[in-house]
């Protein structure tokens, strides 16, 4: 058994489009750069490209006055028909995003035919355009139409993302395409989750009641019930029959952390990892909430802290305390990242004794152990909890949640750093004004969990709220 969850790679649908009524082939040049530029950068955000290279568009025939002029065929989108043709194609492809690259002053009818027919996140930029020669006519006017075409995206209501007119070299345009791609790889997550909720939420734990009826309606996130039974029945069925797989799973994670202290109990431990994978696989899920208190101490005499942690290094974000909206922010953290990092669940729990500025983000042992403090020793405790401080460096930090209907992304950024030593996962996080910060989460829709990422993703989920209808809140936005 495979103990990870692939996620397949981001497809962008690549379409360069051009004006038919600027004929000068200088366009060319322009599409020649760009492609250059874009088989780069599509290896380095380990992504498919779908072009309309494959695409045969036909001859143009085109009036000026009384003059007719018949120009070639060419592999750029140029009228409204081949933006019918490209609209098909990218839907056949099933592409999660769309890049459009203005060569020359560009089709902005045929754009927002495609860029509609998809409703996919949309990224539009140009090339910069040369001097002009002399009082010879410009052969491409690139910024002048995609002031146009930006307009008309807006009266089809496409959201669209763009990228400041410049040259595909330029390191602005390698920036935006990568933000562009963190963008997309959020959305994706977010409109394609399906949350396992494993049992039921603790009793006392009020705090992460969901709406599920209305997160399928607003957003076409699905949740699907799993009874407890059902994973303790499997984790046993597998521990009895599969004990190759038990054994390479207790073995995957002696690689990094010390299970001594759970005696015989660490192959039920493995055995119930290996079964939320499988039913989660089963369903379709790409995340998971369980409930963590009671359960499976009772029906499998394992605690599942540590389990939930090392789900995240093997493609499953799963949040503890049956807390689905915490699911559903580990997804959109993890495709920040293009599905290559794992996020983490961390309570907000006290204030740093010296530094008012710095705050514990501690919970009682699941998160990822790949990402392990340098140095520290790791081990799980007798009740099945991770005991290890995680590493320091550039965090970003959200949370998706909501109360009467309305919902927001709370997205922060502080930095890991050393502090007092704990029990534990944790990790001392130094922001710039923590009294903001606990404001946000005082005044809400949030609670005390928050998720963490490393790096800076911070303008990639900006953008992405615009595309999933969600309300972006930072500590600066206003408290009410």
């Amino acid at each position: 058994m495979e103990f990870r969850i692939e996620r397949p790679r981001l497809r962008l649908g690549y379409v360069p489009n051009r004006r038919d009524s600027f004929s000068d082939p200088a366009f060319l040049e322009n599409k020649k750069a760009v492609d250059k530029v874009l088989k780069k950068l599509v290896k380095e955000c380990d992504i498919e490209l779908v072009s309309t290279d494959k695409l045969k568009f036909p001859p143009k025939t085109m009036m000026w006055g009384k003059k007719v002029f018949e120009m070639p065929a060419d592999k750029v989108m140029t009228d409204y028909s081949d933006g019918v043709m490209v609209a098909e194609y990218m839907k056949a492809q099933k592409v999660d995003a769309l890049f459009f690259a203005f060569l020359n002053f560009g089709q902005e009818e045929a754009v927002a035919k495609v860029a509609k027919e998809l409703n996919v996140p949309v990224l539009v930029w140009g090339p910069r355009d040369p001097m002009p020669d002399g009082l010879c006519q410009r052969p491409l006017d690139v910024q002048c139409g995609l002031f146009a075409a930006t307009k008309v995206l807006q009266r089809y209501g496409v959201k669209y993302t763009y990228i400041e007119n410049c040259a595909p070299t330029d390191k602005a345009f390698e920036e935006g395409f990568k933000q562009f791609i963190s963008t997309a790889n959020i959305v994706k997550n977010f409109r394609g989750a399906r949350v396992a909720q494993i049992s039921v939420r603790p009793s006392q734990f009020m705090s992460v009641i969901v709406n599920e009826g209305e997160l399928l309606e607003k957003f076409g996130i699905e949740i699907v019930p799993i009874t407890a039974t059902t994973v303790s029945n499997t984790a046993e069925y597998i521990l009895e029959n599969r004990k190759e797989d038990v054994d390479a799973m207790v073995a995957d994670i002696e690689k990094t952390i010390d299970m001594s202290r759970l005696g015989d109990r660490k192959y039920a431990t493995a055995a119930f990892e290996l079964a939320l994978l499988e039913i989660c696989r089963d369903h379709g899920c790409n995340a998971l909430a369980c409930e963590c208190w009671n359960s499976f101490r009772s029906l499998l005499g394992i605690g599942v802290c540590f389990v939930l942690g090392d789900l995240h290094d093997r493609g499953l974000p799963a949040a503890c305390e049956t807390d689905v909206h915490a699911a559903i922010s580990s997804l959109l953290a993890i495709g920040a990242t293009g599905n290559t990092q794992p996020s983490f669940i961390a309570d907000l729990t006290i204030r740093h004794p010296e530094d008012d500025n710095c705050e514990l983000l501690w919970h009682c042992g699941p998160f990822a152990k790949s990402l392990k403090k340098e140095g520290a020793e790791g081990y799980i405790v007798e009740g099945g909890q991770g005991y290890y401080p995680i590493k320091n460096g550039e965090i970003t930090t959200i949370r998706f949640d909501g109360v009467g209907g309305n919902y927001k992304l709370f997205i922060g950024k502080g930095e890991g750093i050393d502090g007092p030593v704990t029990n534990g996962n944790y990790v001392w996080l130094k922001v710039d004004d923590w009294v903001r910060w606990e404001k946000k989460f005082m005044y809400g829709p949030y609670i005390h969990h928050l998720i963490g990422v490393y790096g800076d993703y911070v303008e990639a989920l900006k953008d992405a709220c615009r595309y999933i209808g969600v309300e972006v809140d930072t500590p600066d936005s206003p408290l009410f």
